[in-house]
């Protein structure tokens, strides 16, 4: 036999409460998921969150059973998506972000804010970018960087588009496969010209997981990234031998 109390709950099999709303919440619906993932999308774009947070909460979105769950997830968001991207793009394009020198090029980890245009130049030195805790001026941001010698390194977490592009004599041009991201996602835009040093973009989950190597997986990214280092280096001294003796 079920218990009823005066407010309309029941107990058992059948919980509810309130009006006929089950106890666990009411679902939610693709489209609601949808939605929620748009709003993160667009604070993204603002700002308010980083790619990190971002692709943390499109994952528990994606997952999310009850519109309670997906509620959470914006509860700290602007509830007018329109209107902050009509504030994004009312604030126009803005200056561009340069870094230009003649030895030595871009690293940067951490907190900071990627503004929607960066451009590195140097005559030796690469860019090497970890994105997960970075605040994107805008839903498009682009990094250019121009080199003799150096490459272009960049770590993004799940959920962030990634369009890369450029020329290299020597070095092509390598993305970790992924997910599609959907409509909307954040994007990063990558424009790499070099005589020397191809682009790798590497992606990952959140900083928590990315210690190490899962077991029996491949090398983390991190790894990866020191091996691709150590790779051209030892390229380097073999063919300043080999013109040694010749």
């Amino acid at each position: 036999m079920n218990a009823t109390t005066g407010g309309g709950a029941t107990t058992g099999g059948g919980a509810t409460a309130g009006d006929g709303e089950p106890a666990a919440g009411i679902r939610a619906s693709d489209a609601e998921r949808d939605a929620t993932l748009e709003r993160l999308s667009a604070a993204t774009g603002d700002g308010r969150l980083t790619l990190e947070e971002f692709s943390q909460r499109m994952d528990r979105a994606a997952t999310a059973k009850t519109r309670a769950e997906l509620d959470r997830l914006v509860a700290d968001l602007p509830t007018d998506v329109g209107a902050a991207r009509s504030a994004v793009a009312e604030r126009g394009p803005g200056s561009p972000s340069w870094h230009i020198s003649p030895i030595g090029g871009l690293s940067v980890s951490g907190p900071w804010r990627m503004e929607r245009s960066v451009i590195v130049v140097s005559l030796i030195g690469g860019a090497d970018l970890d994105l997960s805790q970075a605040q994107l001026a805008a839903p498009e941001v682009t990094l250019t960087k121009v080199s003799l010698l150096g490459g272009v390194s960049i770590a993004v977490p799940p959920g962030i588009r990634v369009d890369a592009s450029g020329f290299s004599l020597i070095g092509g041009t390598s993305v970790d496969a992924g997910p599609e991201p959907g409509p909307g996602a954040p994007t990063v835009r990558i424009r790499a010209f070099s005589l020397l040093g191809g682009t790798r973009i590497y992606r990952g989950g959140p900083a928590s997981q990315r210690e190490g190597p899962a077991e029996g997986s491949q090398l983390d990214w991190r790894s990866r990234r020191r091996a691709d280092r150590h790779e051209w280096r030892a390229q380097r001294r073999a063919e300043r031998r080999s013109r040694r003796y010749r």
